[in-house]
């Protein structure tokens, strides 16, 4: 039974578990120091107490044929405990009654500020010319970017969301858009992809080096937006405009997270896997627009966690004890899953944390897809519409 113990390591075997080791030491290094920094972010940054709110703060968002969403989701935005504050609405061309139920509410809240956008003349393929529209129609110079369809679950948001920017130094706020929860698979892993998407961006902000955030809860400086040409140097790429404008200007001394749970707000869970599947990849392809260096960073955990299993498999094959692959899954597995755990009760998401680490693996085979697909697939620019 304990045969695997007279086992005698090879030139080969020995460089290829040493290789393991390696790589399972860089796992365990990630999880510490990266998704670590959430688990001990000082709460106190961004308290609400003894903040002076006389600032006034421009909420702006664009709709689309969004009459339903309006009507659900508005009211808890113009209800917000805020001492002044409006909501800038860009309405693109909406068919249905968008613009009516925008009237009628601004007839109940004078603060609403409605800009229509008719036709859109340069025919740009996303919203980031919208929402630039929205921003410069703004009166306040702090500016608050969500999303109509996201649910705000408490009406301290805004000024727990804008808190932070009473350090003058703070320029972007980044806060949390998780996902709502609903029974079943899809739930589970599109649950694990965001808050995995939000631990390494929140920790590698918190760490100092900011590189992405979420457009959906994000708060930015107007001044400093466009002293750094806002969104008018990326209407021609098809990226999201907090990966771009972010992973430009983002920085340790302007850039603070915001992970006060009275900031969160959540988008609706994905209805099919295919709308789940196509968001994945608009955000591969927006990734192309990093930095250099934030590309091989992001790199390194999916292709260590591949090499990983592929070495393990290997060396079974070649006639490696399988009792002494299990030690490396084991090391690995359980502080993932403690970490997981852990960093997921902050983001206040209940599910998904125990089977972590075979919905990486899941999501190393559909990375390995995607970049197949987009190696194979005729050039062409590929037009899709960021929600």
């Amino acid at each position: 039974m304990l045969d695997f113990l007279q086992y005698r390591f090879s030139l080969l075997t020995l460089t290829l578990s040493i290789t393991v080791v390696v790589i399972v030491v860089f796992q365990l290094l990630h999880y510490i120091i990266v998704y670590g920094r959430i688990l001990f972010y000082n709460k106190k940054k961004t308290d609400t107490e003894s903040v002076n709110y006389e600032q006034g703060v421009s909420i702006v968002l664009v709709a689309n044929n969004n009459a339903e969403a309006l009507q659900n989701q508005l009211l808890k935005i113009l209800e917000q405990d805020y001492p002044e504050f409006e909501v800038v609405i860009v309405n693109e061309n909406s068919q249905d009654d968008t613009e009516f139920v925008i009237y009628v509410l601004s007839q109940m809240y004078p603060n609403i500020k409605l800009v229509n956008l008719k036709r859109n003349l340069n025919k740009f393929s996303d919203r980031k010319f919208s929402l630039s529209l929205g921003i410069r129609s703004a009166t306040y110079n702090t500016i608050v970017l969500t999303d109509i369809i996201c649910d705000v679950k408490d009406f301290d948001w805004l000024k727990s969301l804008v808190a932070p920017l009473q350090d003058g130094n703070k320029k972007i706020v980044m806060g949390y858009c998780g996902l709502t929860a609903k029974k079943g698979m899809l739930n589970q892993i599109s649950q694990y992809y965001y808050a995995t998407k939000t631990m390494d961006s929140f920790g590698m902000a918190i760490l100092g080096f900011p590189y992405t955030a979420d457009g959906k809860n994000i708060t930015y400086d107007k001044n400093f937006f466009f002293a750094k040409d806002g969104l008018i140097t990326q209407y021609t790429e098809n990226c999201k405009q907090e990966d771009y404008f972010v992973n430009r200007h983002a920085t340790a001394r302007n850039t603070i997270v915001n992970l006060n749970n009275k900031s969160f707000i959540y988008r609706p869970a994905y209805a099919d896997y295919k709308t789940f599947k196509r968001d994945v990849y608009a955000d591969f392809l927006s990734r192309r627009t990093f930095s250099f260096g934030d590309k091989i960073r992001l790199s390194l955990l999916p292709i260590s966690s591949f090499l990983l299993y592929a070495l393990l498999i290997f060396l079974i094959i070649i006639g490696f004890p399988w009792q002494y692959c299990l030690i490396p899954i084991v090391l690995k597995w359980i502080p993932q899953i403690i970490y997981y755990n852990k960093c997921m009760k902050r983001l206040e998401i209940k599910s998904c944390w125990f089977f972590s680490p075979l919905y990486e693996v899941y999501f190393i085979f559909l990375n390995f897809f995607m970049r197949v697909k987009k190696v194979f697939t005729i050039k062409k620019k590929h037009k899709i519409k960021w929600a």
